[in-house]
Order: structure tokens, then C-alpha cells, then sequence
């Protein structure tokens, strides 16, 4: 049986959307785009071109067992589907890829534990590229099969990276903090599949070194988000900045986009909470920092990052999730939905964070304390075609 969804979400009358804005709206945003340099930099006010949106989703289907071994996850890190709507799940748990066709079927079991061809240790990353070619991230290492699940070969990077997204041909655009290099920062390469670099695409300041030679992170930390922009490239954002790059496979900047956002200066109370949780953490890991040691260690920012989340769907719309105060304890979180020109079309809420938006579905997981089963969720979003996907 279907389950609808509940929303606390500001509804956009849809009518108003259909026949278009007003021509003041016009206007303000005329006035505030520069779009005639190489590459087009659209600035967008404060405002949605269309208003608040509310995605009308339905519980469209489930997988999840205690019982049946072909649908028990034990600790579910990434999500994927592709044109045909199979489903990729990652159970980092199991070690494995689980592939299900669209009704939930299941396909087959691609990896398992140990360090050799097509095994993980740690996997945490789950890509697919224009080909349907699979990959599987942990730590250092990438992992490609073939869309049939043929293991292929495993590129190896020469730092821990964040995220990366595969081109199809072989090179990957990876998110990382190169650490044999002087000075702290944060990188967008593109590596070939032997890992190599092959062009610096952006550069940013990132987290400094204490004297301890560790680094603490915490969630106003700065950090790079990096998603896959449909076979045009990919897209990248430093999240102290609401600002966001979209680059092509040949390392050409197309298109940049940013948002006239304002900062939110981080209070003593959200100090106060980020270094209680980073000292009972360190202490149950072992770690006899003080307080003022773990203090200088966080480097907390003057005010909290814009966003900490993108994902792309097929129709190429952005959606950025708002960084939330540490201090509120809501399930509900906020996007930005950039059609994809770079316009700010809509502002939504959500009570989760959709580990993939595709073909009119967003695909989660969750998790049950009480009876410890884990499920992975399709929600059908009933309102898809009538969202606008550029200006």
C-alpha cells in the first residue's frame, strides 16, 4: 500500500508558475545576471524566480528484510539508479553492490571483503557513469566494473579524496585535500585512471594543521561538494561560499552560478555545542586533548557554511541543502532547486536528504533502533513533470 508523505512545506500555487512571473520578477533578475562573459556568471537574488515548491513524493517502494538474504543491508552508504530505473545499493556492511531491477527484483551481488580485484575494505562511494559503468570508492581506491558487473580494473589515488565522479572514458574529477602538498587545501583535480593528475580545475583554503599534525572536522568545517552534472561534466561548490562551478570533461569552466545569500555569524551557543560533541568524541576515541587544544584543532569559521549538500537530477536541476544550525533539532531541511542554466527557480523542504534523484524518484535509506532493519526507500515524486528545469 502507498503511504503519502507529509510536508511542512510553503506551496507555490503551480498556476502562477505555469503562466510565468510577472515582469518586474523578470526584471530583477535581468538586472541581476551577467551572462555575456566566457563562462556566464548568473547571479541570482535572494528570490525564487517561482516561489516555494512543495514535491508532492509518495512511498513508491521498499527493500529491506530480516529475513530474506537478498534484501538484508546492514549499513547502507550510497544509493544509485540508472535510465531503466535499477537500483544500486551500497552496503557498506556486506561489502557488496546489490543491483535490483525497478519493481525490486533482485539482479545481482557485485564485490565482496578483502584487498584483492573488485574487493572492498572500506566502500563508501557508489558512482555509475553515461555507459552504466559501476564504481565503488573507499579511501584511496576506485573500483570499476563493467555494466554486467565484470570487475574491470581499480585506479589507485595518491591521497584520500571526498568524492569524485567518473567521465565514462576512463578519468575522474575528484574532491580532495592533497596532503603531501605545503599549505592547507582543498582541490578539484581530474585524474586519469592510473591516478595521475591530470589538471588542477580549483583550489581553496582549507583546514589547518595543528601542531599535533591532526585535523578536526565538524560540521561548519569548509570542505568541497562535488556531484556528477549528466554527461556535460561536473559541478563543485566551496561551502563557505554560495557560489558553484559547472565544468566540462575537458576542464573547461561553463557555467557559474551563485546566490545572493546572506551570512549566518556562528553564535557562542553553536560554538559551545560543536566543541562539547568534538571533546566527549575525542575522549572516546582515546584522545586526551584539552579543550583548548580541540578549540585551536576545530577552527571554528565566523559564520556557518551556506550549504553542505548537492545533488543533480536527469533534468540537470540543482538542489542545495541548506547547512542547518547545529542548534536545531528539526527533521525537515531546506533546498535551493537551480534549474539548469544556473537560475534559482524554487526554494523546498524536505525530511531527508535524497541519496539520488532520478527519473522522477528520490531514493533513501533508513534505519530502525527498535527492530534493527534497515530499508532502502524509492518515493515517487507525483508532481516531476510539472517542475520547471530551467528559466
Amino acid at each position: 500500500m502507498k503511504t503519502q508523505v507529509p510536508f511542512f512545506v510553503i506551496f507555490a500555487c503551480f498556476i502562477f508558475c505555469s503562466f510565468g512571473l510577472s515582469s518586474g520578477y523578470s526584471s530583477a533578475f535581468d538586472d541581476a545576471i551577467t551572462g555575456q562573459s566566457d563562462p556566464p556568471v548568473i547571479k541570482n537574488p535572494q528570490t525564487p524566480l517561482y516561489g516555494s515548491v512543495e514535491l508532492d513524493i509518495e512511498e513508491d517502494l521498499v527493500l529491506g528484510s530480516n529475513t530474506d538474504k537478498e534484501t538484508l543491508f546492514y549499513k547502507v552508504w550510497d544509493i544509485n539508479a540508472d535510465e531503466q530505473g535499477n537500483i544500486y545499493v551500497l552496503d557498506a556492511g556486506a561489502h557488496c553492490i546489490r543491483k535490483y531491477d525497478k519493481t525490486g527484483k533482485y539482479l545481482q551481488s557485485l564485490g565482496r571483503q578483502g584487498q584483492g580485484p573488485g574487493e572492498f575494505e572500506m566502500p563508501i562511494i557508489l558512482a555509475l557513469d553515461k555507459k552504466t559503468n559501476i564504481y565503488v570508492g573507499e579511501m584511496v581506491k576506485i573500483h570499476m566494473f563493467d555494466p554486467k558487473g565484470t570487475f574491470v580494473r581499480k585506479t589507485v589515488i595518491p591521497y584520500f579524496y571526498m568524492n569524485f565522479v567518473p567521465d565514462g572514458e576512463g578519468n575522474f574529477a575528484i574532491s580532495c585535500r592533497p596532503m603531501k602538498e605545503k599549505g592547507e587545501k582543498l582541490v578539484v583535480n581530474i585524474v586519469d585512471s592510473a591516478g595521475k593528475t591530470v589538471k588542477r580545475i580549483a583550489e581553496f583554503p582549507g583546514l589547518p594543521v595543528h601542531e599535533t599534525g591532526t585535523t578536526v572536522s565538524h560540521d561548519y568545517s569548509s570542505s568541497i561538494r562535488l556531484w556528477a552534472f549528466g554527461d556535460r561534466g561536473f559541478i563543485f561548490g566551496h561551502t563557505p561560499e554560495y557560489k558553484f562551478y559547472i565544468v566540462d570533461w575537458t576542464g573547461k569552466n561553463i557555467l557559474v552560478f551563485e546566490k545572493d545569500e546572506a551570512a549566518h555569524p556562528v553564535t557562542s551557543k553553536e560554538k559551545n555545542r560543536i566543541l562539547k560533541e568534538l571533546f566527549q568524541n575525542s575522549a572516546k576515541a582515546g584522545y586526551s586533548w584539552s579543550k583548548n587544544t580541540i578549540e585551536k584543532m576545530a577552527n571554528l569559521p565566523k559564520h556557518r557554511p551556506f550549504f553542505d549538500r548537492i545533488r543533480v537530477d536527469d533534468k540537470g536541476r540543482i538542489y542545495i541543502r541548506k547547512c542547518k544550525s547545529v542548534l536545531d533539532d528539526s527533521h525537515m531541511m531546506e533546498f535551493d532547486i537551480f534549474g539548469n542554466d544556473g537560475y534559482f527557480l524554487y526554494t523546498t523542504q524536505l525530511p531527508f536528504i535524497p541519496m539520488a534523484i532520478k527519473n522522477g524518484f528520490l531514493y533513501h535509506t533508513t534505519y530502525s533502533e527498535e527492530t534493527g532493519m534497515v530499508k532502502v526507500i524509492r518515493y515517487r515524486i507525483k508532481n516531476w513533470d510539472r517542475l520547471r528545469f530551467s528559466r
